[in-house]
């Protein structure tokens, strides 16, 4: 099955799917100077933001460092795995991309048994314009 999630079609992975399934990230307006630090296959990790504001089901992506450089899209089936059945996944970058100066990421994302951690919610610092 296809879902649109960040405005490219993704594969939802089957139950009981073991694969690895791209994910695209939102918000990236808000990290740039994050993500001009990332790279290919970079670890980075997926959390659960609580007490996040804007969506108390909120999935930041996060570097090892703990720059946060997205979001995963309120409609990803990854949300669905994560708070409906309790999975936790691994994530690594799989493609950095430019976009009208704008860079933006996408995720390789396998699924794991393990539940997902958390960390208090962060406000984004824009730069002084």
């Amino acid at each position: 099955m296809k879902v649109r999630v960040g405005g490219d079609d993704e594969e939802a992975p089957r139950p009981g799917g073991s694969g690895v399934y791209p994910v695209g990230i939102v918000g990236e307006a808000n990290y740039q100077s994050a993500i001009r630090r990332c790279s290919v296959g970079q670890r980075v990790r997926v959390l659960h933001e609580l007490g996040n504001p804007y969506d108390e089901r909120a999935l930041a992506v996060v570097t090892a460092d703990g720059q946060t450089i997205g979001y995963i899209a309120r409609d990803c089936w990854l949300q669905d795995a994560v708070h409906g059945e309790g999975r936790g996944c691994d994530a690594t970058i799989k493609a950095v991309s430019s976009s009208g100066g704008m860079l933006g990421i996408v995720l390789d994302v396998s699924l794991t048994g393990l539940a997902l951690g958390t960390r208090d919610f962060i406000e984004a610092v824009r730069p002084l314009s």
